[in-house]
């Protein structure tokens, strides 16, 4: 199905959205697990969004499009109890052991298996133009991450947590070419809704079984406040941006645009923690831009 350009702008806006959001999460997640276990940062964090897509979805007088096909009622609620439950814990977990340059890069992977995946479950063409802009844009990823110095990445020592971050890299790909085949059959906001509600119950009282507390009991303001945009940034807000652009384009264009996540961690860096900009990061991010623009300019649009 064909789309306007003023269409496709605003789907390459609200992915380009997410990756802000979730660029800037891998700092602010690191910040939070200086206080917080990865489990406590995990509940804490499905608290927040459980809430904000709740309100969002009764404001808006949605609930009656919550009611799911009989089919689709176990595989959404799987995905719901597995999706961010998944994904996140695994990344907080790997956070934990590893440093969030090596995160940030091995989540470079992700566009280039979200193109193989969707070439292989959806029948996406895996063409010429999509590996070369991915090669491309992972090149821009490598040397804003390593500012050309393949030293700054710590292998030794960390190894148990570059492993769990690639597991979650590997998950994303498949959660991002399974949320666009569902959401091709049901509304894209009844999607995001369980998504992002259903896990935070079990989640919450798992820390209760384990702290005998409330996760977001007892934080400092500055932890709550990261825990907050956790929840309700990379949460709510980039995950609705996400899933509502997979139901528009093929997922391995989509997926491209996780090359920005690094792009944003650079600029958040500078404007919080006082980093210069370096050539190496001015050079990736044009490769990062460079290749976003061919995968999605080149060979057409769907």
């Amino acid at each position: 199905m064909s789309q306007s350009p003023a269409s496709r702008k605003l789907v390459y806006l609200a992915l380009t959205v997410s990756a802000c959001l979730w660029g800037a999460g891998f700092a602010v997640a690191k910040f939070a697990l200086r206080e917080v276990s990865p489990l406590e940062l995990w509940a804490g964090a499905s608290i927040f969004s459980a809430t904000t897509q709740g309100i969002w979805t009764v404001a808006r007088g949605h609930i009656r499009l919550l009611r799911l096909p009989r089919s689709l009622v176990l595989p959404v609620v799987g995905l719901a109890l597995a999706g961010q439950t998944v994904l996140n814990g695994l990344t907080y977990l790997g956070l934990a052991y590893t440093t969030a340059t090596n995160a940030a890069l091995l989540y470079g992977f992700s566009p280039v298996l979200i193109a193989v995946l969707a070439a292989l479950l959806l029948g996406e063409r895996l063409s010429a133009w999509k590996l070369s802009g991915a090669a491309v844009g992972f090149a821009g990823v490598a040397l804003i991450i390593t500012q050309g110095q393949l030293s700054s990445l710590r292998l030794h020592g960390v190894l148990a947590g570059n492993l769990i971050v690639f597991g979650a890299t590997v998950y994303w790909a498949a959660y991002s070419v399974i949320t666009r085949w569902v959401t091709q059959r049901i509304p894209v906001e009844t999607y995001s809704f369980y998504i992002l509600t259903v896990a935070a119950a079990p989640l919450t009282a798992w820390v209760w079984l384990q702290r005998m507390r409330f996760p977001l009991a007892g934080l400092h303001p500055g932890t709550l406040l990261a825990v907050a945009f956790m929840g309700i940034g990379t949460g709510t807000l980039a995950m609705n941006c996400w899933n509502w652009a997979l139901a528009k384009i093929e997922a391995a264009r989509a997926g491209m645009f996780s090359y920005l996540e690094p792009v944003f961690a650079s600029m958040v860096a500078m404007i919080f923690l006082s980093e210069r900009l370096s050539l190496p990061t001015l050079l990736g991010a044009a490769l990062v831009f460079g290749g976003i623009y061919w995968s999605t300019q080149q060979g057409g649009q769907r």
